[in-house]
């Protein structure tokens, strides 16, 4: 099968791509049309399929060959380089597009698109002269490549360190049509090959959880691979990627085994809580979280990545169950509230609201216009009348109206007005009240969770974005130490951060620095 070729086809109808590396030759103005990528197939693999990745109801692209079978080889070294240099270029370009909707749809912001046209030039030149792999232009332009790919990589990771694990979690799940899972997939690979930091593990947490699982119904998720064979296909996928091997003398599987062990631990846990209440008073979900960031880069694993998608779905399915259980209690939405949103999202890799989750399931579209079609209409009543009904209308009589109430509503709109024009003149003369002065975030990047600011009293005050209720606490307070540094440049003094409902949620002095939950 010509993968390249269909998941460019694919993601031309997703809107995913602009452009790509087949349209190099008219880019450059060179009708090549032998160097466009052959249909021929690149690795040799038996008859052994696994199970498709295919999503009833929705887009379902084709099985990359990356997940068909773990033994296969190159049938040529030429086509190996020509297939490896075209995914990784292929990879980057649905990064970019994915980040890019990320910044426009959720960030609000332009996105700054990096100019892939040195890097499709190089692309091209080395697509000329992979007939002999072991020549000196072969390897120079190979280096070239590589070169260029590094830089757009880099510029990549530069726009995805502004980016929040939440951001990534509500555009993906968010996205019409759905992200196909070479896209999911060109994630994946991104993550994987990053620098480690907490956020890089937790948005390949999330990509690696949606990749290997799909939505049912009441909100729940089901694996598509058991867990051995889940393993099997990211140690292809890393394979493939070219990551490198965390643990390759095996000295450290006994630690692998431990973080295995541990997740198991917490399935069995959420598995026999009997209530919500039983989980929060236990602090699990936040043990969830410290034990994930302890794993630190043996997270990936793919033993553990592996058991900590399977812990993911397990603990959101469970979640579902165990609210769904008191939808009867009109105390749950007050007790819980949006407390609990956050944390229990990160822990299921999946944005679960438990306000949604407690309404009453909606009606089907399709079932609410069947049963409008089986209701009758009910007749029209007519009126009747001894008499045949009179049009009336209304007169004016000055006698009619009520002088003196006329007389006493005037005087006091008299008096009104003129307590309003003294009072405004008063306060002015005295300078009583000190207007607010906008403030411009333009130049800062503090609009990424500031909607609007101004200044009064040495005070920047500023209107939060929803971005802001998806920070971590530890995230909150670096971006109010930010906050802080940029009213001191403009010379303020405070910073006071506030909700849509006027509640302060942040506050930063030269002394002080408080996050409040209204």
């Amino acid at each position: 099968m010509n993968v390249f070729a269909d998941l460019i086809e694919e993601l031309k109808e997703e809107n995913l791509l602009e452009e790509t590396v087949i349209d190099i030759n008219n880019r450059l103005g060179k009708a090549q049309h032998d160097e466009a990528p052959k249909a021929a197939p690149l690795y040799a693999t038996d008859d052994a399929v696994v199970q498709d990745f295919a999503l009833e109801g929705e887009i379902a692209p084709a099985v990359p060959d990356e997940m068909i079978h773990e033994t296969a080889t190159p049938i040529d070294e030429r086509d190996f380089y020509r297939k490896r240099a075209m995914e990784e270029v292929s990879s980057l370009q649905m990064v970019e597009h994915v980040l890019s909707g990320i910044e426009r749809e959720h960030m609000k912001m332009a996105p700054e698109t990096y100019d892939d046209l040195a890097v499709k030039k190089a692309l091209h030149k080395f697509l000329q002269v992979t007939s002999d792999v072991s020549s000196d232009e072969h390897s120079e332009s190979e280096y070239v490549l590589m070169q260029e790919t590094e830089n757009w990589y880099s510029a990549l990771a530069k726009r995805d360190s502004n980016i929040s694990v939440a951001n990534i979690r509500r555009f993906c799940e968010n996205s019409r049509p759905i992200l196909s899972s070479q896209a999911l997939m060109a994630l994946a690979r991104f993550y994987r090959n990053s620098p480690y930091s907490e956020p890089v593990r937790g948005k390949f947490d999330f990509v690696m959880t949606r990749l290997f699982s799909r939505d049912t119904e009441n909100e729940n998720r089901k694996l598509l691979f058991e867990r051995k064979e889940m393993i099997g296909h990211i140690r292809t996928l890393y394979a493939n990627w070219a990551s490198l091997s965390l643990f390759p003398s095996g000295q450290d599987d006994s630690g692998v085994t431990d973080a295995v062990t541990q997740f198991e631990i917490l399935i069995r846990e959420a598995r026999e809580a009997p209530t919500f209440d039983s989980l929060i008073a236990s602090d699990f979900f936040n043990r969830i979280r410290l034990f994930k960031e302890s794993a630190s880069e043996m997270f990936f694993a793919a033993d553990v990545v592996a058991a900590a998608i399977d812990c993911n779905v397990r603990i959101g399915n469970r979640f579902v169950d165990l609210i769904q259980a008191e939808r009867e209690s009109d105390e749950a939405e007050k007790k819980y509230g949006y407390s609990y949103d956050t944390i229990v999202s990160n822990a299921a890799s999946k944005t679960l609201l438990l306000v949604d989750l407690l309404k009453d399931e909606a009606v089907p579209v399709e079932e609410l216009e069947s049963d409008l079609d089986e209701i009758e209409p009910e007749p029209i009543s007519t009126a009747s009348y001894d008499r045949a009904p009179v049009k009336e209308v209304i007169s004016f009589s000055p006698r009619s109206v009520n002088w003196w109430l006329i007389g006493t509503m005037i005087v006091v709109l008299i008096i009104s007005a003129g307590i309003y024009l003294w009072s405004e003149n008063a306060v002015e003369s005295s300078g009583a009240v000190e207007k607010a002065a906008s403030i411009d975030l333009s130049t800062s990047d503090l609009n990424t969770h500031i909607r609007q600011a101004s200044s009064s009293s040495e005070t920047l005050y500023g209107i939060i974005n929803p971005s802001w209720d998806a920070l971590s606490d530890d995230e909150k307070k670096d971006f109010l130490k930010k906050s802080l540094q940029f009213a001191n440049a403009v010379k303020l003094k405070r910073v006071n951060l506030m909700n849509n409902k006027g509640r302060t949620v942040g506050f930063a002095s030269a002394d002080r620095l408080e996050i409040l939950n209204p």
